[in-house]
This record gives C-alpha cells, sequence and structure tokens, in this order.
C-alpha cells in the first residue's frame, strides 16, 4: 500500500512540474515582441537568430529556445538587461573640521538597469557619526506669563554652552520669539492696549507681535543672551498663541535663519499655552491660506502675521519632512497631553519635554531632546508608484533576524548599522520614462543618502543596436524586420507577412480555416486557443497538436509516454493488453497479489488494485497477510531459505537447500542489514558452534523478485579466558596508575608545606630584628671570659 501511494505520489509530482513548466512555457510562447515576452516571465528568452526559422516561436524558455536551435549569442533574457553598478562609494568618517562634513552612509551612488520583473537588492551602511554639527533654535514664547522663564534662560548662559558642547563639539544657537496676530479677537485694538497689551497688569510691556527672529544661528553664546536680555515680554487676549505661524517661518526662510547646510537641525518651541490651527484665522478676517514661504522684514520681523492663515498641522508635517528638522515642544505639565497629541501626529519629526514653570530643567530638555532624536534613525524616499523599494535590517544585531523595517532605535554614535533594499519595477511609467533618480536619505539628515540611477527597460538590446530594415527580404519585401519579427505593411499578414490578404474575402475568412466544427457547425477558438494561426494553419504550442491545436500530447514521466506500456492518441493512452491507467501504469495481472500455495486475493483481507494489495485496516504485508502484533503466516514458508543464507554467512554449507530455494521462490535475493524497519517481524533461530541465536528478518517483492533482509546478528563464541585475562590485566595496570598518581600528590602537598614553614620561619626572625617591642621566648647566657680562663687553669 505504502509502495502504490510512492507511485502516485510520483506521478502526481511529474504532472505537476510538467504543468508548472507548460504554464511558463505558455506564458513566453504567446508574446509577439521582445520586450513582451521578457517581461512575460523571468524565464522567457527572445531569439533575434534571422537562420532561426520565422514559423516558430522566438519567445520561449532559455532552455527550450537553445533546444531549438538558437545562436546562443543571438538570445536576449532579462539577465542580459539588468545590472547594478556601484558610482560612488566613500569611506564612513566622523565629521571633518576642514571638509566641513561627516560621511555617515555608504555607498553614496548606484546605477540599476530595471527590467520589470527582476528586482535588485543591494545594501548600504548607515553610521552615526561623532561631533556631527548641531543647529539649535530656540522659538520662546514671550507672553507675559513667560517673563520668568527668560529670566532663567538669561542666568543659564554658560551652563547652556557646556550642555551643547557635551553633545556635540560643532554647535550653533538660534533665537526667536512669537507673540499672535495682533489684531481682533486676539488682542484688544485700543490703541493704548496696542501700545502696551500689559496695561491690565498695570505693567509695561512690548506691543504684540506674530513673530520675530532675533538671532541668526551662531555659536555665540554671549550674543544669545544678549539678545535674551533684550527682549522683552509682551501678550495677547486670549490663552492660544501664534507659535505655528513662527515655526513655519523657522523652517522656510533658511538663508535668514542661518541654517547649516550639513548639519542636526533641530527647534525648541517653549510655551506655557495652546496653538492656534488653520482656519483660526478667519475669526480676524484672515482668509488666505498659508503659503509655507518665508515672509521676514530685514530685521527679522514676519510680515505676514495680518495676510496668512495660521499654517496647519499638516502643512507643517510636510515641510518638516522637507527641511528635515526636528521639533521638542517644551511645555508645562497641564498642556501635556494637548502637544502629545500633536506629536503622535508627527512623531518622526517631533517630541514632548516637561518644561518646569520657570525653565530651570530647559537644559536637561535639550540633551534629552537630542538624543531622542539622535537614537533614532529612519529612511525614506522619493520613489514614483511604479518603483517598489522595500527595507530590511537586524538594526545592529536588536533583532534576531532582519526585519521588514526602514528604521531602528536605540542606535548608537559610532556603531555600523546595515540596511538591505531590494527596487522592483512594478509597472511601466505612463509618461514612457526611461530614466529616473531616486533618493534614500534619513529623515532627519540633510545632503546625506543614498542616490539610485534607474534606467527602466523599454527596448530589448537588439532593438538599440541596429534600425528596423525596411522592406527587408526576410520579410518578402512586405514587412520591416527588427529584432527577429517582421512587421507587416498594410495588407499583409503571418510571420513572413507572405499572406496577402486580398486573396481572401475578408481576414476573418483567413482565420476561419484555423477554426474546428463544433457539433452543431458552430466554429471553436482559433487554433483551440492554443496555437497561432499562420496564413490558415495552426502553429500549435508546445504540448499541443492536431490540425487545429486540439489534441494535447501525453505527458512523459521520467521521460517515458505511457510507461512504454500503450500508445499517445489526442492526449490520451491507448494501453497494450495487460495494463490499464491514465498512464498504463497499472497491471490487470492479479497473479502477484495471491500469497505462494494460496488462491485467494490478498489474503481475503484487502483489494487487489494495480496488481498489488490495497489491505483492510489493521492487515499489512505484501499479501496482507500479517496482522498488528503477531508473526506473518508466511514466515515458515521462506524460513529454510533464510537459514541457508545465515549459514553460508557464518560459513557452513547449504548447497542442497539453496538449490531447493531458488526452485521454490524463483527470483530471490537474501542479504543482510544492520537494521529494519518493516512491520513484518519473522525470526529463524541458528545453533552454530554449540551458540544459539535468533535471527529476525522480513520479506518483500519487487517486479516478481523475493527480497529478503536478515538483521545482522554476532553468533561467535565468546574466549572466557582470554577475556579474563583481559580483565585482571587491565584491573592492575588501573590500580598502579592511581597508587602513582596517589604518591604524586603527596610529594607535592609536602613540598608546599615545608616551603609554608621557611617563609613562617623568615617572616618571625624579620619581625625580631625590626620591632623593639619584641622578646624571644629563647634566653641565652655567655660565660665571663674570667671565669672561663681560671676553669681552663
Amino acid at each position: 500500500m505504502d509502495f502504490c501511494k510512492c507511485i502516485i505520489s510520483i506521478s502526481l509530482f511529474a504532472i505537476l512540474a510538467q504543468s508548472v513548466t507548460s504554464q511558463n512555457l505558455s506564458k513566453c510562447f504567446f508574446q509577439k515582441t521582445c520586450v513582451e515576452c521578457l517581461d512575460a516571465d523571468f524565464s522567457c528568452a527572445w531569439c533575434t537568430d534571422e537562420n532561426y526559422g520565422m514559423y516558430k516561436s522566438r519567445c520561449m524558455t532559455l532552455s527550450d529556445i537553445q533546444a531549438s536551435n538558437c545562436s546562443s549569442d543571438k538570445v536576449e533574457t532579462n539577465k542580459n538587461f539588468s545590472k547594478l553598478t556601484i558610482i560612488k562609494k566613500e569611506p564612513l568618517r566622523d565629521y571633518d573640521r576642514e571638509k566641513l562634513e561627516a560621511i555617515q552612509i555608504s555607498p553614496q551612488r548606484i546605477k540599476i538597469q530595471l527590467g520589470k520583473l527582476e528586482a535588485h537588492t543591494f545594501h548600504f551602511t548607515y553610521k552615526p557619526a561623532k561631533n556631527y554639527p548641531l543647529d539649535l533654535y530656540y522659538l520662546m514664547d514671550l507672553t507675559w506669563s513667560m517673563k520668568d522663564d527668560r529670566d532663567t534662560l538669561i542666568n543659564m548662559g554658560d551652563q547652556l554652552a557646556k550642555a551643547l558642547a557635551n553633545l556635540t563639539e560643532n554647535y550653533g544657537l538660534g533665537f526667536g520669539s512669537f507673540i499672535d496676530k495682533p489684531i481682533m479677537p486676539f488682542v484688544q485694538t485700543e490703541e493704548h492696549r496696542l501700545k502696551n497689551p500689559c496695561s491690565i497688569e498695570k505693567q509695561v510691556c512690548e506691543p504684540t507681535y506674530g513673530f520675530r527672529h532675533r538671532l541668526q544661528i551662531t555659536n555665540n553664546i554671549d550674543g544669545f543672551i544678549e539678545k535674551l536680555k533684550t527682549s522683552n515680554v509682551s501678550a495677547n487676549l486670549d490663552n492660544l498663541e501664534g507659535g505655528l505661524d513662527a515655526l513655519m517661518q523657522v523652517l522656510v526662510c533658511d538663508d535668514r535663519i542661518g541654517w547649516g547646510a550639513n548639519t542636526r537641525k533641530i527647534v525648541i518651541l517653549a510655551t506655557n499655552g495652546y496653538m492656534h490651527m488653520a482656519g483660526d484665522g478667519l475669526l480676524a478676517g484672515i482668509s488666505e491660506r498659508n503659503d509655507k514661504q518665508c515672509h521676514l522684514s530685514d530685521n527679522g520681523e514676519y510680515l505676514g502675521s495680518l495676510i496668512y492663515d495660521y499654517p496647519s498641522l499638516e502643512e507643517i508635517y510636510r515641510v518638516l519632512g522637507k527641511s528635515k528638522t526636528a521639533v521638542i515642544f517644551a511645555v508645562t505639565d497641564e498642556l501635556q497631553e494637548y502637544y502629545k497629541s500633536m506629536r503622535d501626529l508627527m512623531e518622526e519629526f517631533t517630541s514632548v519635554g516637561l518644561l518646569q514653570d520657570d525653565s530651570s530643567n530647559i537644559l536637561q530638555l535639550v540633551e534629552t531632546g537630542y538624543r531622542d532624536f539622535v537614537k533614532r534613525v529612519e529612511f525614506t524616499d522619493n520613489a514614483p508608484s511604479y518603483i517598489q523599494l522595500s527595507y530590511l535590517t537586524d538594526c545592529g544585531g536588536i533583532y534576531k533576524t532582519p526585519q521588514e523595517v526602514n528604521k531602528c532605535d536605540n542606535i548608537e554614535i559610532g556603531k555600523e548599522y546595515d540596511f538591505f533594499v531590494e527596487v522592483r519595477l512594478v509597472d511601466y511609467p505612463s509618461d514612457l520614462v526611461s530614466n529616473l533618480t531616486v533618493k534614500i536619505e534619513e529623515a532627519l539628515i540633510s545632503n546625506e543618502g543614498v542616490v539610485l540611477d534607474i534606467d527602466i527597460r523599454q527596448h530589448c538590446q537588439c532593438e538599440l543596436d541596429s534600425e528596423p530594415v525596411s522592406g527587408s527580404e526576410i520579410c518578402i519585401g512586405n514587412g520591416d524586420y527588427s529584432c527577429g519579427m517582421c512587421y507587416c505593411h498594410s495588407g499583409w499578414i503571418g510571420k513572413r507577412c507572405e499572406c496577402n490578404l486580398q486573396n481572401f474575402d475578408s481576414s476573418a475568412d483567413l482565420l476561419n480555416q484555423c477554426r474546428e466544427e463544433g457539433e452543431l457547425d458552430e466554429l471553436g477558438p482559433i487554433c483551440s486557443d492554443r496555437g497561432e494561426c499562420i496564413c490558415g494553419q495552426c502553429l500549435c504550442n508546445p504540448g499541443f497538436e492536431g490540425p487545429h491545436c486540439e489534441c494535447s500530447q501525453c505527458i512523459p514521466i521520467s521521460g517515458v509516454i505511457c510507461s512504454n506500456h500503450g500508445e499517445c492518441d489526442c492526449g490520451a493512452c491507448n494501453c497494450q493488453n495487460g495494463w490499464a491507467g491514465d498512464e498504463c501504469d497499472c497491471s490487470t495481472d492479479q497473479g502477484t497479489c495471491k500469497a505462494p500455495h494460496k488462491e485467494e486475493l490478498c489474503s481475503g483481507q484487502g483489494e487487489c488494485s494495480c496488481g498489488r494489495c490495497l489491505c483492510s485496516e489493521s492487515y499489512f504485508g505484501p499479501y496482507c497477510e500479517a496482522m498488528a502484533g503477531s508473526e506473518s503466516e508466511l514466515c515458515s514458508y521462506y524460513d529454510d531459505c533464510v537459514r541457508c543464507a545465515i549459514h553460508k554467512k557464518l560459513g557452513a554449507k547449504c548447497d542442497n537447500l539453496e538449490a531447493e530455494c531458488k526452485t521454490k521462490l524463483g527470483l530471490y535475493s537474501a542479504e543482510f542489514f544492520d537494521t529494519l524497519e518493516d512491520m513484518l517481524n519473522c525470526t529463524a533461530r541458528i545453533t552454530h558452534e554449540e551458540i544459539t541465536c535468533d535471527f529476525k528478518y522480513t520479506y518483500a517483492f519487487d517486479n516478481r523478485k523475493t527480497l529478503i533482509k536478515i538483521l545482522n546478528q554476532d553468533c561467535s563464541k565468546t574466549n572466557v579466558i582470554a577475556t579474563a585475562f583481559s580483565i585482571a590485566v587491565l584491573t592492575l595496570l588501573l590500580g598502579t596508575l592511581v597508587m602513582i598518581i596517589f604518591k604524586v600528590k603527596m610529594v607535592i602537598e609536602d613540598r608546599k608545606l615545608y616551603q609554608k614553614f621557611e617563609k613562617e620561619q623568615q617572616n618571625e626572625t624579620s619581625y625580631e630584628m625590626q620591632s623593639p617591642l619584641y622578646k624571644s621566648p629563647i634566653s641565652s647566657f655567655t660565660v665571663p671570659k674570667e671565669m672561663a680562663d681560671s676553669e681552663l687553669k
């Protein structure tokens, strides 16, 4: 049963593989021009060889077109066109003071020749540079309630310089302030209130203004503090400010603000109020939409405050992306949720920080906001809709496997991050653009990125190399020859423009000759939709045949048609006697389903199909003769022949029995294996040299040959004396080795103890000589010389 399933699976796989090949072939076969051919499928190839034969299909798979004798140097493929070349690849480096630039992305320029089907993949590396320049613009709400904040900043001059220096050695600082539009209902318009909007507080302040640019970006911190000191507060009527008006001018007035060309740009917008949005200007009769242009006077005053409405968040978002500027909203606690909702709409470019009531934590906000933008990277591109770019990265090991993302968080300065980009041509541009430039760049880094010079295939190389030949002989003078094809003049059709339509009543009459008549005298499709009509005759696609391509060719399996047991007739196999099935692969001989010396098919426990038994549940074996958990009843039939094979392996003879086995089993073989995976379980008991061994075996059949598989078994007598002697010697050697190891260990430990004793003795003597308080426990006495002399006498 398992064998049958295997045969069926192989057959289905072969049919499926043939079907896939036929599909690819069909995709190629119907194409009329070179470009259409190559765009149909990546496997398609186009033959431009003049000697190839006009009545062959010029569009097929590469292998088929080569088999059709097309010259190898006259073949157009997708691989011939599609190329990727790196044009510029300067190494990554940190900020260079002399060149005033850093290189954080490499390579910088790539040229791609792109066909419709083949995608190109390349990779670029991003490395955040040390000391990358920072331009910081402090945009401050200078309404009356922010007076303390201004005074705090004035006292932070040195600390602000140190804070910026800790972030990067190359920094610049600019300053501007905003209030609101000086018109009702945003301010009171009485003359004395216009001159001094703080009169209600019995204080004096500046007249209300929209936005005032006060200091161009500079590294002069003293100049920044001086501008703060001379910037007085003002006031407006409502609790909403004109901060978006001011922010738009800061973003679009590049030269006036002083933004650098190769810098990271950050705006800190500090306020304790809400923002007027687009449409609020209508309250004052200002209806003209914000034009996103610079309107600063020579002294930095915003001139469009009473002309243009407040910008929308969508307009701010687009300008942030274009100018590559980040914004930190430094706001008080009660405003955080309001500004966080704005941040969620522009999260690539904005963040929100908590500002103390007197701005005393502004330095911390600057540092936190800067690091928040630096530690993340996001790449965008300006590819049109017909070019698709897909990104893949592991973010420097953050992901175990690369992810389909174009951004990373927790970026580290000086570490390299690899991004892989797939470029694919989805469709041809409607304006027939053949080359374009696409730039991949980081969302917050200006003038850096990867430039892609893309050439789109609009023509095959053969069309570019030579002009069409007008009135070519190949086209019998009735058409123009180009790239292997005849483009017929009016009134002529055919592969070589050989058919004169004047010889037919109509082109329909010509095509009708390629249609098959149906049962009701109705004409079918041209060439059964399986070929091409050439001058009233069908040129069939590969895999089809017949006058109208109405017949499918038989599918060869393993290179054989109808299993060599039949003949193909219009796509169907006519099988020889004794065979059946769609491929004539099913034997009708039921003798192979009968166990030896039995007439019952499949032991009465299954059905005979294609000459093999399909067993009922719980039964198995070639004849369904075995039941799960029990030994096959055929084991005894093969037992003598198995014993003979085992005796021969062990050196014994069984010539007569072997001859009987050949008579009994016919073609058979007996082989030994280290493992048996068959469910059949037979056992042959053998006595050899006074030792009894059990050999397990199984049996099977293949092409009327009996296959016996026997499990290897060691059935030799063990030498007891030699074994005992070996064990004794091994034990003696092991004991001697243990004693030697123990003796070496004792000697080493004794030497260590003696060295320790000598060291302690030296320490004791040294202590006695050095310490005046030490008294030796050993007493010594010297006999006086006089007494010694008298004793001698």
